[in-house]
This record gives C-alpha cells, structure tokens and sequence, in this order.
C-alpha cells in the first residue's frame, strides 16, 4: 500500500499540505483522522505550530492548517508578493510564466485558497 512520505526540508508547505489532502482523500481516511496524521508527517515550523496549538483545536483540521499556513506566512500577501516578482521577459516558456501568474493571482485574490 502506498504511504504518504513525510515532510522533507526542501519541500513547499502548501504543495505538501495538497498533496496530503488529495491522499487523504485518495485513501478514504476519514477527516476526523486528518488532523493526527499530518502532525506526524511535517517538519520544522509546521510541526511547531501544530505543537503550539491548543488540544482542541489541535483535533480539527481546518484549523492545524490555517494555522500551519498563517505561521508560514503563506497568505494573500504572498501571493502579491510572488505575482509582483516574477519576471516576464526572462522566461524561455510563457504558456508556463502564464499558468504560474494565474495561478498566483488567483491564490492572491482568493481568501478561501488559503483556509
């Protein structure tokens, strides 16, 4: 059976914390589970944070997460940030400068990407 591989140091918090959702998902777990799995699977300042939380909020997932992604400074403002950095003229392949800048723009935009 495939097993979600933990965190690396080199790894983007929020593409991890997708990838475990799609996982998650992928293999049923029910989300009451969540919460206890991803606190055994991230590093670092994610695994601080989950350790910094209180009991119950530790138990629900939309809340570890929030709080992962708050503390990680992975917010609206970065979106700005790495949509304002890009640099056009320097990329060999525009279909795929375009795809990052709406990808940013809409994660920028949208509140919700962020939960």
């Amino acid at each position: 059976m495939f097993r979600m591989p933990k965190m690396m140091w080199e790894d983007d918090p929020e593409a991890y914390i997708e990838a475990f959702e799609w996982y998650t998902i992928m293999i049923g777990l029910d989300k009451g589970y969540w919460a206890s799995q991803l606190r055994a699977l991230v590093i670092g300042k994610a695994q601080a944070t989950y350790q910094a939380l209180p009991q119950d909020e530790a138990h629900d997932y939309d809340q570890v997460k929030t709080a992962i992604l708050y503390w990680l400074e992975i917010n609206p403002e970065h979106y700005r940030w790495l949509f304002w950095a890009k640099k056009g003229p320097e990329e060999k392949r525009p279909g795929l400068l375009l795809q990052l800048l709406w990808d940013l723009f809409n994660k920028w935009l949208s509140p919700m990407s962020c939960d």
